[in-house]
């Protein structure tokens, strides 16, 4: 079984191969250029430490992602904290605790570049690369940036806290949140002033498709709207319209129908447009939803919403 030693590194512009490093291993410790080290610990992993000078260890409070998106939302995050091009830093994180905070670090390609030499040079096995220079382990380990397989080290707790970059990050999520919000209201809005318009004996609307469905089966479609004709004619011959509607938008007599991102699709076959036509309705389908209007629409102008 191979030894583990800890190992402080020096600021990395400064690392040589005769460079004295601060070591650990069990209860003895010292100083040691690279070459001594390895002669004195043979087949040692060596867990480094960088210097305070190369890598910053932090915490972010995050909403509750994983996996993938749990990493854009860190690389985002850290986007606002770098000085430089972010594209030029190795990013690494850890899970996301219990009360939203999620561990990261990170240090800069060129340096890890630098790094990665002088290791090689040395035939060096990495047990761990963290991100500053401390008796205790960061909790982030940055090896993953490094060429070559690296032995994986357990989440500990982060050992710096960057209160005000965290509430910067968390206060930029609300307001994309508030954006979102106010975007679904609106487009609520819209389909509540159409339902509105085509059944204007209903008091109040609430849930506009529910509605518009309900005053259609009792029979109580607005006369001459032509909006009416077109939601009983889909709803008779297009089932599977149920549940997979996002929005709907009625404008110059036409019907416009978005399905939902992850909704059902239209049958293959053409059966429900036929059976449209023979309404007096004609149909079409696109990546986005489908589109309703008159076959034979009369000189009457037809209502807008705007």
């Amino acid at each position: 079984m191979s030894t583990l030693v800890d190992v402080q590194l020096p600021p990395l512009a400064e690392l040589e191969d005769a460079s004295l490093l601060d070591y650990r291993q069990a209860e003895r410790g010292g100083q040691a250029t690279r070459g001594q080290l390895q002669r004195e610990i043979k087949g040692a992993s060596w867990r480094l430490h960088l210097h305070a000078h190369d890598s910053l260890a932090l915490v972010l409070a995050l909403p509750p992602l994983t996996g993938k998106r749990l990493s854009a939302a860190v690389g985002c995050a850290v986007q606002g904290l770098v000085l430089g091009d972010a594209g030029q830093v190795h990013v690494a994180h850890g899970p996301r605790q219990a009360d939203g905070q999620v561990a990261v670090a990170w240090l800069g390609l060129a340096q890890m570049a630098r790094l990665q030499a002088w290791l090689q040079a040395g035939g060096i096995r990495v047990a761990g690369l963290f991100a500053r220079q401390d008796d205790a382990a960061s909790s982030v380990d940055l090896a993953g940036g490094l060429a070559g397989p690296v032995k994986s080290q357990a989440w500990g707790h982060t050992l710096v806290i960057w209160a005000a970059a965290a509430s910067i990050w968390c206060l930029g999520l609300n307001l994309y949140a508030a954006h979102l919000a106010d975007e679904g209201e609106r487009l609520r809005a819209h389909m509540v002033a159409q339902v509105r318009m085509a059944f204007p004996q209903l008091p109040v609307v609430l849930n506009p498709l529910q509605q518009a469905r309900q005053q259609l089966q009792a029979g109580q479609g607005g006369a001459g709207s032509g909006l009416a004709a077109l939601l009983d004619g889909a709803g008779q011959v297009m089932p599977f319209l149920a549940g997979n509607v996002e929005a709907l938008d009625y404008q110059d007599g036409v019907l416009r129908l978005t399905s939902l991102d992850d909704g059902g699709k239209a049958p293959a076959d053409s059966a429900w447009q036929a059976d449209l036509a023979a309404r007096g309705i004609e149909g079409q389908s696109s990546g986005q939803g489908w589109t309703l209007r008159a076959a034979n629409p009369s000189g009457e102008e037809l209502a807008h919403v705007d």
